[in-house]
Order: structure tokens, then sequence, then C-alpha cells
């Protein structure tokens, strides 16, 4: 299979240091700007310059996530649809791809969004509680791919073996129709890798400040997988 490296998502919240990006995006190909939680920190009006300044550090893929507060977890930070419409149509011509959540009332306009200015779609689902049935994941997974979604993005939290087993199974079924991203929240970090050997495209990873549960650091996940990758 393909180096596990390149299937690293940096997650970005705007508090990095600089040096220590600058070395990291050496070896990643793609970030997520969480711009729900650099607004805890910084104003609206920096939010572009932020974009900028990421890219001129490192010629990667950036995603763009202002992340719902109904699926952002515990101690989400909450802005108004008609807010995160209003930053989504301001960055979209700054960043690549675009992460909205299926099920929020905004997804349909953001997909116009992303349409209109021949952006790449991240159509999400994170349930924090637990993992939901498999036949209730492929519907929405068959849900974004109707919609017209480049990805789905599946998060759930894993409280059982059958949980992870659900994950891995969506992983395999379903990766080959359309590109998929499955994440096993709130498990152990060998577990969380488990769906990338059977099709996800991607897992996230935290620089800083890990935006879900049991996020891994980049050190962590780079020093876990120079143990497994056979060379």
């Amino acid at each position: 299979m393909e180096n596990l490296k390149e299937k690293i998502i940096l997650v970005l919240t705007g508090d990095e240091e600089e040096k220590i990006l600058y070395e990291v995006l050496k070896n990643v190909k793609y970030i997520e700007l969480r711009i729900d939680e650099f607004l805890r920190n910084f104003n609206e009006s920096d939010i572009i310059e932020w974009i900028k300044k990421t890219r001129k550090l490192g010629g990667v893929n950036i995603i763009g996530t202002i992340r719902w507060y109904k699926e952002g977890g515990e101690n989400s930070f909450y802005l108004s649809d008609k807010k995160r419409l209003e930053i989504f149509r301001a960055v979209s011509n700054y960043i690549d791809i675009i992460d909205v959540e299926i099920k929020s009332k905004i997804c349909d306009k953001v997909i116009e969004i992303c349409k209109s200015k021949n952006k790449k779609i991240i159509l999400s689902y994170h349930n924090f509680k637990k993992t939901p049935d498999i036949n209730i994941l492929k519907k929405i997974v068959k849900k974004g791919k109707k919609d017209g979604a480049d990805m789905v993005k599946i998060a759930t939290k894993v409280l059982t073996e059958k949980h992870l087993f659900t994950l891995t199974e969506l992983s395999y079924n379903y990766s080959k129709k359309i590109g998929l991203i499955v994440i096993p929240m709130a498990t152990s970090l060998y577990k969380r890798l488990i769906p990338l050997f059977f099709g996800s495209s991607f897992t996230y990873v935290a620089l800083n400040k890990k935006t879900a549960p049991s996020q891994p650091s980049y050190l962590e996940i780079s020093k876990f997988i120079d143990l497994i990758e056979i060379h």
C-alpha cells in the first residue's frame, strides 16, 4: 500500500508556531484549517490572512472547515448558519476544498458555492456518542455521492469491537465507489488507523490543539507509522 504518511491531514487552528509548522508542512500534502476553532482566539477579519500565510509556508491542499456546533463535540464553538455561510463564501477563493456537514441546513448552498468556484467538497458526518448501524452509514455515504461530494467523511465514536468492524466494513465496501474518509474516534492509535488499510483515504492529526477524541498528534502518528511500515 502507498505511504501512510501521505494519508495524513494536518489540522490547524491558528495558534501554531510558524517555524515548527514550516518543517511539518514539508511532509504533508493536506491540511485542514478549522476556522471555527480559529475564531475562538482571533478575529473574523484575520481569517483570509491566516489562509494566505499558511499557503506560503507550504505547497499543500487546503481544506476549509467551519464546523457546525451540533457536530463539533464537547465545547463546540457556536456560529450561526448565516455566519458560517458568509465565511464559506469569503474563503472559497483562497482554499482548495470545503468540508460541510451533510446534515446541516446550509449543505446545499455550500455545494453550490463549491461548484461555482470549481472547488472540491467533503460532505461529512460526525457522531460523538456512538457508531450507528452500518445501514445508516451506508445511506449517508450514498446521499453524499448523490449530492456530488468529491469525498464523504464519516467520524464516529467507537464503544465496542462491533463499532470498529462497522467502520472497517464501510471502508472496504464503499471506498471504491467514492472517496471515503473513515475515522474511529475515542479509541487507540492503531485502531484509529485500521480503516486506512481497507480503503479510507485519510486520517486527521493535530499539531497543537486536538479537535476530536483520541486525535493523535503529528509526532505520535509519524513515529507509529515509522514503526509499522515495512521497508
